[in-house]
């Protein structure tokens, strides 16, 4: 039974153009309260929640939140579940010379918002402390100006040059420089070098946190939680980090955000290493192979910063970031672009996906300053664009997005964004392929004083598109794992479009490939099936044929290594085509029957080979000669049996 809801929607004091007569909601608000004074009318709101009961409550309002959660709060022993979505800055402020069209983006996000939130997950934390202990580096007086800053919040460790007087009198604990910072808010361990006599020496020191001050030096790790970098600062920077050290000292509880299953882990099997792509894609040195199995991941939820680069790097989703979710992702572009009427509407939507950083202070600027921008343009918040994945950007093009739209920080954080360019590249690919266009895919960055370029180029983009022949059927998506949401969306293209578009050559680092096997040559001898991390090979018995699924394999190569044969070769190839997205034979044998029992125990194929080695061996020829001649032809039961008759004759093996 679907959720009731309470829904209170304000119109900003009768300044905004708000009409809830043109929002088309999923289902009918058991509360509903459109406001003019929202510091009045939330008490009377919360006293039909009180009457009502409904399940949860969506407010819509630029008030502060602690007016409703106040309001709220006495509404019953068990106040409903609350959510919190701007229309005023998302929907109806920077669309103000089109009323209609900012009508049509809030009845998407409002569905968004009402039918995501039941895939909502309670957070899991883990608990976190970081004590006073904090690096300052500098090779500029600023050092001792934050250490007064910080006064008795903080145990001020220094670390300046060895001929630079930076902490200006104050008494510096090391000269030296750092060249390597590891770990995490609470347990950093930071490297320093020093030289002496013409002779260069490292020491580590432990601290809770660490800031580094540079004039023109470059620094020597990339900036997290717990760890500051300041580039030529000034008085309101070294405010700013002086508030951040006080409040990130104490006690906390780290939300735990990626989850890890390693039933599906592409790790390895069969003692052989396989897959490990998240150790590379991941800046913090969170990820690495666990010690006490190789073939698995070890995730350090403390270091981990949540960029979400391991989980779009993830090939069989064996890494799941916790908020938002896949299901809760998927849940929310499948409700912001499905037809509001139950029907195509005719309009090119783009489905924005923009980090929480600088991407979601361009959006704030453009309703400040104002830049207004297409409201076709619907928003989807990610922690980092490096979190988004091949297998995001083409679901949204499933659901029937003329266009996807990425927006970041011109310099992210978080490092290179090498993996979202990899990504990108292959669903430019695909679009391609499907007549559609790589055009329709296009990322843009913005950076502090760039953001009305960033907008401006933005609402360029999503006002040129056209819609798509790709319209959503209306079907969920049935599994929420990378390899199964691509294939879903290449088996709409190919049904919507009409067209396979057959194969397409990738880049070694596109982690796709096709398993070419010589079928003459191949004995079915399982090697492949075995190791393969991915179920990609497998063996029907029914009809003793070796099957391989092309859109589950990601190329670790395991089958190439232990073939005994020699007849499987990958090639970096995806095929957009409807036998790809399952099991195709690629050999095929027929059964050999035991000359005693008479049933079937073995291919033909796999019975020459083993014929082919073993009397080929000097040593075993009286093993299989005379009487013994046809031990081989036998089930393992027969010819145990056979064997001990042949030894009661005074047969020694």
């Amino acid at each position: 039974m679907p959720a009731s809801w309470g829904l209170f929607l304000c119109n900003c004091r009768k300044t905004l153009p708000l009409d809830p007569e043109k929002l088309i909601l999923p289902t009918a608000p058991a509360v509903l309260t459109v406001a003019s004074e929202p510091e009045s009318q939330a008490r009377e709101f919360a006293a039909r929640i009180e009457r009502e009961r409904p399940d949860r409550v969506l407010v819509s309002c630029c008030a502060e939140q602690k007016l409703f959660d106040n309001a709220l709060a006495h509404s019953g022993p068990q106040p409903p579940k609350v959510q919190f979505l701007n229309l005023r800055e998302s929907c109806f402020l920077p669309h103000l010379d089109d009323p209609d069209g900012a009508h049509a983006k809030a009845t998407r996000l409002l569905r968004a918002a009402m039918e995501s939130v039941e895939t909502n997950e309670p957070p899991v934390y883990n608990s976190l402390k970081a004590g006073a202990g904090v690096v300052i580096a500098c090779d500029a007086p600023q050092a001792k100006i934050l250490a007064a800053k910080l006064r008795d919040g903080a145990q001020p460790i220094f670390v300046v040059p060895p001929d630079n007087s930076a902490t200006d009198g104050a008494a510096p604990d090391y000269r030296g420089k750092i060249v390597e910072v590891k770990g995490r808010l609470g347990d950093f361990h930071v490297t320093i070098e020093t030289a002496a006599n013409g002779e260069k020496n490292r020491q580590e020191i432990q601290a809770d946190q660490v800031v580094i001050i540079s004039q023109n030096s470059p620094f020597p790790c990339k900036p997290r939680t717990g760890c500051h970098l300041l580039a030529r600062p000034s008085a309101a920077d070294l405010d700013r980090v002086a508030e951040r050290l006080r409040e990130l000292t104490g006690d906390f509880l780290k939300p735990v955000q990626v989850t890890y299953n390693t039933e599906v882990c592409a790790g390895g099997t069969a003692d052989q290493e396989a897959c490990g792509v998240c150790v590379s894609a991941c800046p913090y040195d969170a990820i690495s192979r666990d010690p006490e199995n190789h073939l698995r991941m070890k995730v350090d939820h403390m270091a981990c910063e949540g960029c979400g680069a391991c989980v779009s790097a993830c090939p069989t989703t064996a890494l799941r970031f916790t908020e938002p979710s896949p299901q809760e992702l998927y849940t929310r572009l499948a409700a912001l672009l499905a037809p509001a009427s139950g029907r195509s509407d005719g309009e090119a939507w783009t489905i924005l996906f923009h980090c929480g950083e600088q991407g979601k202070r361009a959006l704030e600027a453009a309703v400040r300053k104002p830049l207004p921008y297409a409201a076709t343009v619907l928003p989807v918040e990610v922690p980092c664009l490096r979190y988004v994945s091949e297998a995001n950007m083409l679901a949204a093009f499933r659901f029937g997005a003329a266009g996807v739209a990425l927006l970041g920080c011109e310099s992210c954080q978080h490092g290179e964004r090498e993996l979202l360019y990899q990504k990108s590249d292959l669903c430019h690919i695909v679009l391609d392929a499907f007549g559609l266009g790589h055009e329709r895919l296009r990322l843009f960055t913005a950076d502090t004083g760039t953001e009305a370029e960033a907008v401006g180029a933005l609402s360029s983009f999503a006002n040129a598109l056209k819609p798509t022949p790709i319209r959503w059927d209306g079907r969920p998506m049935r599994e929420q794992g990378n390899r199964e949401v691509i294939a879903d969306a290449i088996a709409a293209f190919i049904e919507q479009t009409g067209r396979e578009a057959g194969q397409r050559v990738l880049e070694p680092s596109q982690p796709f490939a096709f398993a070419d096997v010589e079928a003459s040559g191949c004995t079915m001898c399982r090697s492949c099936v075995n190791v393969c991390p991915v179920h990609a090979f497998r063996l029907d018995e029914s009809t003793s044929s070796l099957q391989f699924k092309h859109i589950s394999c990601i190329g670790c190569g395991l089958c190439e290594t232990v073939c005994p044969e020699k007849v499987i070769s990958l090639k970096r190839e995806i095929y957009l085509e409807r036998d790809a997205l399952d099991y195709q034979t690629v050999a095929q044998d027929s059964m050999v029957s035991c000359l005693q029992c008479g049933k079937p125990y073995i291919n033909r194929k796999a019975l020459e080979a083993v014929e082919a080695r073993v009397l080929s061996l000097g040593s075993l020829l009286d093993t299989f000669s005379g009487n013994r001649r046809g031990l081989l032809r036998m089930c393992p039961n027969c010819r145990a049996v056979a064997a001990m008759l042949e030894v009661d004759k005074g047969w020694k093996p």
